[in-house]
């Protein structure tokens, strides 16, 4: 498109962004009229539509300024205003010009914003000096009105949208700036309008004095005067005189004009005061996005399925589902209901990861770190991790990592960890995360204590605490409920505090909540003045929007003692007042005092607050409560309580002894015996070795494996493959822990994500991404051999020409290499999917001529030419979560063997019974605070008086006495109780016969673990290397001499001492290893030692009695020599 780029224009604007600017009409010097297409009048622009007149609007361009003149009967806007025939109005670049109703224009004078661009460039030039036609050119360019754009949104989509809005508003009386009025015009508007309403309702009764009420009405302000020119919205432009005939007529059409204002006023101002509309929309909109993407993903999933040609007609057609604001209030409400029921899912975490626990304090005892590890239940929100504001004041959460993050972002309770630091003489909390991250570093001081230029790197105290540990303990809180708030009531009520960790009261405090002022919302405030509620006993809730000022007060702290807590301090959470809406959390702690030089009754907290009522803050001031936490500095009487307090909670949970069978009530044939580790359902960890190998077609039509070269322990490898072959992959899988984890046959490989990995380490992208599955031969191996463990060798077949991509196809340059991911399907059958296991390969395309490379490099460098690649992965199968309460008990962990838990003595990690007790602590607090609530509303309807009724309601007391009867029998909740039990029930538990042995073992091989599987990184430290016999078939007393290679937490096995082809790789983690003088007698070999692992045992044997001692305390240096 071509035009003069100097000439005046208006671009015609439309509804399509994609339509807009696409036709240009030039206005040439002189008049340009604007006319109807079918008139016979000469035009020299012609619009169609029933609202453009024949002669409809004329351009005037003289000497570059042009004006606008519209004609009578002719429908013309200019930024939105309806101009005046007869009237010349000047145009400046970017107005906007509706003609009829559909016709939209936007003016460009080009030689104008050349001369504004001109003068920007003087005054950024000249920033110190200003002119007079500076000054003066800026205050022509104020006189346009600003223009919606945004960076975000399409400039011509804004124009066609704005000017229509424009429009709406001048043709309806709107201000478009309405919206930023202060609040104080707002109010006096709205009592000008309520006062002409009141007035308007008065008249219809006494219209004969409608005229003298009607002149008091503008006396406040003064009466109007007529105008000229355009006038405000707001304001009467139309002045009877007071000798007019028709002056009722115009007072009506006024009072009609203020009452169609009055309504839309009302509308804005309740759009302003109430969010809850808006957050509506809100959510719409974003459940209406939610559902779009996944209609999206949906057709790409498909589009992708058809280009790789597998079979798409067994999808099912997907239909989105919108929901209305309504009805994700209710699922929103429903899912709160069901996720706060967490009690199993709780119970079976607590009983899972018991071990762990077990296995964090058995560390503990060894190295002597006087802390302890226990369960404990994280409360959701501002009660899930709470820290001291003294401590955070005092700059220790900047030395450290202080706060948990997992708990911190927790919303619903969830299962933690209670760490009692005597040393330190605190407790604090832990996530189950971070218990797992410590106890890893806790594992490395034992891992590497025989090696010192390591072990001096780790910190013998960080992993089992805090750092910095904090100075006040969190020791209880006091709940209240804010349900008096929100019926603006003033309540002062005494509140038990209660121990998170013990769910029993160890005190008490008075909490004070007075109203001090409520302002109400301009809306509110105007109709509860004209409310005629005088007979409520009970004032209304706060509206919303309206602004709550209150005061808190806290004192007469009782139950304290100074034997256990050495300094006390309390603080309460802007968000525990608020609910989690607010945007920032902040703080308020009272001042710490010594128990040693103050008394418990000089703990107070006293602070005004003022928070704006919006439809989320009421909400939680109808329902939520107010923790107020209490910190101390603890004294070494109450930890040594708290830990004797878990294990008397956990003898008390046990079965009482009358419920066990006695050795009278036993059957002579059933002896009591421990329970099978069988019959438990734990999680499972298992180590799986991948060997890979491409073979390619040889001449005499063999397929035989391609070289890999390695550049150090580091590098799996890179396979180097030749042009134009065809080839297959052989996978092979070995695992130690044999049929432990049963695999069957691998059910799917697939290849590809191309990329290209050049000589700087640099990973370049590539087109083919889409993984491709190889077509799988038949002959699948199984094999279990008789040292336990257990392999799988699977082959597919692989044409690199079905990837299309250029990387494969040609030769690869120097110290390049080819990435591709490989994912492979491994059926098990104590899984309910197959297990899924990824890695990436390395090739190398060479010419189909090249030689293999020679094995002469291996000897003068660090590379060497392996027969195939090697990678580690580690196998976690999980049990699932769904399962009956009676099968709860398989979970249990706690009597899982660790290594040295012989010095834990009798103690033993909490079970269920932390649950029981949290659900409990919830149950009181909640009952306690509620309880108060209901008496400071029945005190409040006590003092008003008893309501009026009369006397046929008041003597009806056989309806009323029935109706509490029916409530109080009424059962409010679950009508059945989940029983939670660590034990099998009785039954269960006596009945020893094959019969029950069968059918437990069949009900544990029906549950299914889920399977994740992850590559374990390479190391290239060893901790010691050498030739061991090993046995490898105990029947016929077979042994072989291997080369071992310690690199922990893993022992590597290879055929020869070159460290080329792997045979075996064996987890050290819980290793324990032993030597007996019988176990040698009967093997008939000397210098014999017996590893056992969590998987496996082996039996090795060393070349003397120096190397069994330096193997022996290399492989487990926490052992004691004999």
């Amino acid at each position: 498109m071509l035009r003069d780029l100097t000439s005046v224009v208006v671009w015609i604007q439309n509804e399509d962004p994609l339509m807009s600017e696409c036709l240009i009409y030039q206005l040439k010097p002189g008049q340009t009229m604007v006319g109807r297409l079918d008139s016979e009048k000469p035009a020299a622009i012609r619009l169609s539509g029933e609202s453009i007149v024949e002669e409809h609007c004329y351009f005037e361009n003289a000497d570059g300024k042009v004006t606008l003149h519209a004609l009578p009967d002719a429908v013309t806007f200019l930024n939105g205003r309806q101009i005046t025939p007869g009237q010349a109005y000047k145009l400046r670049t970017g107005f906007r010009i509706i003609l009829g109703e559909h016709h939209v224009f936007r003016f460009n004078n080009p030689e104008e914003v050349r001369k504004q661009r001109d003068r920007a460039a003087a005054r950024s030039n000249l920033s110190i000096s200003a002119t007079a036609a500076d000054f003066a050119a800026a205050a022509e360019e104020s006189t346009r009105p600003g223009s919606p754009t945004s960076s975000s949104v399409d400039l011509n989509d804004v124009d066609w949208n704005f000017a229509k809005r424009e429009a709406a508003f001048a043709r309806l009386g709107l201000d478009p700036a309405l919206d930023n009025l202060p609040d104080e015009d707002l109010n006096k508007l709205f009592e000008k309008i309520t006062r002409v309403k009141t007035l308007r309702d008065h008249n219809a009764k006494r219209p004969e004095s409608s005229l003298s009420q009607a002149d008091d009405i503008w006396s406040e302000s003064g009466r109007p005067t007529a105008s000229d020119g355009l006038t405000d919205d707001t304001s009467v432009d139309v002045v009877p005189s007071h000798d007019s005939p028709d002056i009722a007529g115009s007072l009506d059409s006024v009072q009609n004009q203020l009452e169609n204002q009055r309504h839309e006023f009302e509308q804005r101002l309740q759009s302003i005061s109430e969010s809850a509309e808006a957050e509506d929309i809100k959510a719409e909109k974003d459940q209406m996005e939610f559902q779009l993407n996944l209609v999206k993903t949906r057709m790409k999933k498909l589009l992708d399925a058809r280009a790789r040609g597998e079979d798409i007609s067994e999808e099912l057609q997907f239909e989105p589902q919108i929901y209305t604001a309504r009805q994700l209030r209710l699922i929103r409400k429903v899912l709160d209901k069901w996720r706060a029921h967490r009690a199993f899912s709780m119970a079976e975490v607590v009983l899972s990861n018991a071990v762990t626990v077990k296995e964090a304090n058995v560390m503990s005892r060894e190295l002597h770190k006087d802390v302890s590890y226990n369960f404990t239940i994280a409360a959701g929100g501002s009660l899930s991790a709470p820290s001291s504001a003294v401590d955070t004041m005092a700059a220790l959460d900047q030395l450290g990592d202080v706060a948990d993050p997992v708990l911190a972002s927790t919303t619903q309770p969830c299962v933690a960890v209670k760490v009692v630091d005597k040393r330190n003489r605190a407790i604090y909390v832990w996530s189950l995360d971070r218990l797992q991250q410590q106890l890893q570093r806790m594992r490395n001081l034992t891992s590497y204590i025989d090696r010192p230029a390591y072990s001096q790197h780790f910190s013998t105290s960080e992993p089992f605490y805090n750092n910095p540990t904090p100075e006040y303990s969190f020791i209880g809180n006091a709940l209240v409920s804010l349900a008096p708030l929100a019926r603006r009531l003033s309540s002062t009520s005494t509140v038990p505090i209660f121990c998170r960790y013990t769910a029993e009261a160890i005190g008490s405090c008075r909490v004070e909540l007075k109203i001090a002022n409520v302002v109400l919302s301009p809306k509110h405030a105007n109709s509860s003045s004209t409310s005629t509620r005088a007979s409520s006993p009970v004032p209304g809730t706060v509206p919303p929007g309206s602004k709550l000022s209150f005061v808190l007060t806290v004192d007469t702290v009782k139950g304290l003692s100074h034997h256990d807590f050495a300094a006390a301090h309390l603080q309460v959470r802007l968000s525990s007042l608020m609910g989690p809406s607010t945007s920032a959390e902040e703080v308020y702690p009272s001042n710490a005092i010594e128990f040693d030089t103050h008394y418990l009754s000089d703990l107070k907290f006293r602070r005004s607050f003022s928070i704006a009522a919006s439809s989320k803050v009421l909400t939680h001031l109808r329902q939520g409560y107010a923790p107020i936490e209490f910190f101390a500095r603890l004294e070494p009487t109450y930890l040594e309580r708290m830990e004797r307090w878990d294990e008397m909670r956990d003898q008390k949970a046990l079965p009482r002894p009358e419920l066990s069978p006695t050795p009278e009530t036993i059957p002579p044939s059933v002896q009591l015996m421990r329970r099978s580790e069988n019959d438990f359902v734990t999680e499972q960890m298992h180590d799986v070795v991948a060997w890979l190998q491409i073979c390619e077609l040889a001449p005499t039509g063999d397929y035989t494996p391609v070289p890999v070269m390695s550049r150090g322990n580091i590098d799996p490898g890179c396979f180097t493959l030749h042009q134009g072959l065809q080839r297959r992959i052989v996978l092979t899988l070995s695992s130690n822990s044999g049929k432990q984890l049963p695999w069957t046959e691998v059910t799917k490989i697939r290849l590809g994500n191309i990329r290209l990995l050049d000589a700087k380490g640099r990973v370049h992208e590539s087109s083919s991404k889409v993984l491709t599955t190889l077509p799988l031969m038949k002959d699948q191996q199984v094999e279990w051999k008789p040292d336990g463990s257990g392999l799988l060798t699977a082959h597919a077949l692989w044409d690199s020409s079905v990837h299309d991509s250029i990387l494969l196809n040609k030769v690869t340059a120097a110290h390049n290499r080819v990435l591709m991911q490989l994912e492979w399907l491994v059926d098990v059958e104590s899984c309910a999917d197959p297990v899924r296991f990824s890695m990436d390969v390395a090739v190398s395309i060479q010419f189909r001529d090249a030689r293999p490379p020679s094995r002469f490099f291996s000897f003068i460098g660090s590379s060497k030419i392996l027969p195939k690649m090697s990678t580690v992965f580690n196998v976690r199968l999980s049990p699932p979560l769904t399962r009956s309460p009676q099968e709860l008990w398989r979970l249990d962990t706690s009597e899982k063997y660790v290594r040295g838990e012989e010095t834990l003595g009798a103690w033993k990690p909490r079970g269920i019974s932390v649950v029981e007790d949290y659900e409990k602590l919830v149950t009181m607090e909640r009952r306690s605070a509620d309880v108060q609530a209901i008496r400071v509303v029945l005190n409040a309807m006590g003092n008003r008086g008893p309501p009026s009724q009369s006397g046929s309601l008041i003597w009806k007391s056989e309806e009323l006495s029935k109706k509490a009867l029916d409530l109080w029998q009424k059962q409010f909740g679950h009508k059945g109780q989940i029983v939670l039990s660590q034990t099998p029930a009785d039954s269960e538990r006596t009945s020893l016969s094959s019969t029950s042995k069968t059918s437990v073992a069949a009900s544990v091989q029906s549950l299914k673990f889920t399977s994740q599987s992850k590559v374990v990184p390479r190391t290239d430290n060893y901790t010691r290397r050498g030739h061991l016999l090993m046995l490898v078939d105990a029947n016929e007393n077979i042994w072989e001499r291997r080369w071992f290679v310690l690199r922990r937490p893993y022992l590597h096995m290879y055929k020869h001492s070159d460290e080329l082809e792997e045979v075996a790789v064996v987890q050290l983690s819980g290793v324990n290893v032993e030597r007996s003088p019988d176990m040698e007698a009967l093997l008939g070999k000397r210098f014999t030692f017996t590893l056992f692992t969590a998987s496996n045992s082996y039996a090795l044997s060393a070349p003397n009695q120096k190397d069994l001692q330096t193997w022996m305390a290399n492989l487990d240096p926490t052992r004691v020599p004999s």
